[in-house]
């Protein structure tokens, strides 16, 4: 805590910033993992996504959300990612045919 923040009984915050979710993926490509449902996809994100966040499809109904299993940034697990290129793993992600140039919105 600074000398300002002792003089005037400010409490130090320090939790990090964090951005809401929401945003644009557009999925540059697609892998099956051994769970023959679920999808890997790899894509930009406009935005930010969590790992406890949910995806839709453009122009499908908003309610038809497809669940994230994991974020992966170069192999390594994260709980979220901004404006990067990120690999989302999606529940049951094979059933929608997802392909390459995909658009996905971010809903949390």
């Amino acid at each position: 805590m600074g000398i300002l923040g002792k003089l005037f009984n400010n409490k130090e915050d320090n939790n990090p910033v964090q951005n809401p979710s929401g945003g644009t993926y557009i999925v540059e490509d697609t892998f099956k993992l051994n769970d023959p449902n679920d999808l890997v996809v790899v894509g930009q994100i406009k935005g930010t996504v969590r790992d406890t966040d949910k995806v839709y499809i453009e122009g499908a109904n908003e309610n038809s959300l497809i669940s994230i299993i994991e974020l992966d940034i170069f192999r390594t697990k994260v709980e979220s990612a901004t404006d990067t290129t990120v690999a989302l793993v999606l529940e049951n992600g094979n059933q929608y045919g997802i392909t390459k140039g995909t658009v996905l919105h971010v809903k949390a």
